[in-house]
């Protein structure tokens, strides 16, 4: 940038005021860049969080589709992020004065302003043999108590979670049925009975516990944490027909103390089996609530589990996770994917769904950590 200021003839207020101002501006822009890098901190620290905040909803969206189409998920994590500034500025003034009548006085001033960034992103591959022992392993159950009193909500963590309470089983997540055994219809009738059942187990969980006729305790035993299903001594008329049903349900005895164990076999009279997911297995399940077009059903692209309408829709409240598919852009949605020419997401209003995201991403942390990797070492310049 450069300013000239001409005026001829006797100097005077005017003409030296009018310079000044244009002096005092130049000034202006130029120290206006002063300490810039510490105003850009706060706008692109919360940028940069919300961008990756967004990537991971819409990274874990794609991979649970992929499930849903029988692909391998595949995961990238985003190791480092450093963003370099440059300001460059300068100031120049030059004059030249004569004396005499009819004669100029010249001033010359010259502003460079020039500005860049350059950021740079590091991403790693989640994978090793590691990364995928962690993310196939089983939940461990006290993961499920901590959330709860974390006040975590517990009934989507039971409904993607939980495998097996007692004798109550929850519906498969894998593969079914597998090609060339059985009749598949039948099938599918018994996992929808098993959903019911499972779902109507946890439903009289939440009505017992918070009329306090159930709880689980924790005891410390010989240095190890153990805990307990306690049932109350006793129960208010009403709800005796709901816990007889939840015993019924779960496979309990007239026992009101029961161990909590996560062993599947050798279970005795005063113990309750819990069986856990792995995160790959919840995001397997959540998958069958991804809503297919209806022609790729009819082509045979994917399992047809029955859970999708004539219409497309998927089953409401049967699956505690829902996404649905369109030709066109969606428009103020929670978080969407694009994956073989379709749009596939979650809509604002869908609490559950939204819930369930949250869920799947955190526990994607804590099962399956970012592996340790070589971080790039970059020297930057500081001028």
């Amino acid at each position: 940038m450069q300013i000239i200021i001409y005026y001829s003839g006797q100097k005077n207020k005017k003409t030296s005021y009018q310079a000044a101002v244009l002096i005092f501006a130049a000034l202006l822009m130029i120290s206006g860049c002063a300490a810039r890098g510490a105003k850009r901190m706060p706008a692109d620290r919360f940028d940069y969080n919300a961008a990756i905040a967004q990537s991971t909803r819409e990274q874990m969206l794609l991979n649970i589709v992929r499930s849903r189409y029988l692909e391998v998920p595949v995961f990238l994590t985003v190791s480092s992020v450093l963003t370099q500034y440059e300001y460059d500025s300068s100031l120049g003034l030059s004059g030249i004065f004569e004396s005499g009548a009819g004669t100029n006085d010249i001033f010359i001033g010259d502003t460079n302003l020039r500005f860049s960034e350059r950021p740079t992103i590091t991403y790693l591959p989640v994978e090793g043999q590691e990364f995928s022992a962690h993310l196939l392993s089983d939940i461990p159950s006290e993961m499920i108590f901590a959330a709860a009193q974390a006040g975590w909500p517990i009934d989507v963590f039971m409904r993607i979670g939980i495998q097996r309470l007692g004798a109550a089983e929850n519906m498969s997540f894998g593969e079914i049925p597998a090609t060339g055994y059985g009749d598949s219809k039948t099938q599918f009738e018994d996992e929808f009975k098993k959903l019911k059942r499972f779902e109507r187990m946890i439903e009289l969980i939440f009505i017992l516990s918070d009329r306090k006729v159930i709880e689980v305790q924790q005891v410390e035993k010989d240095g190890k944490s153990e805990r307990y299903f306690l049932i109350a001594e006793e129960v208010p008329e009403d709800l005796r027909p709901l816990l007889g049903e939840l015993r019924q349900l779960i496979g309990l005895t007239n026992r009101n103390r029961f161990r909590i164990t996560e062993r599947v076999t050798n279970i005795k009279d005063d113990e309750i089996s819990i069986q856990t997911r792995s995160v790959m297995a919840m995001m397997e399940f959540m998958a069958r609530g991804v809503e297919v077009p209806l022609a790729y059903l009819e082509e045979g692209r994917v399992i047809d589990y029955g859970l999708q309408s004539s219409d497309g829709q998927a089953a409401k409240g049967l699956i505690s996770f829902r996404m649905h598919s369109s030709k066109n852009r969606p428009q103020d949605v929670f978080a969407k994917v694009r994956y073989q020419d379709y749009w596939y997401f979650i809509d604002h209003t869908d609490i559950t769904s939204k819930r369930a995201l949250s869920l799947i991403i955190v526990l994607f942390r804590l099962m399956a950590p970012t592996p340790a990797g070589a971080a790039p070492i970059l020297t930057l310049p500081t001028g």
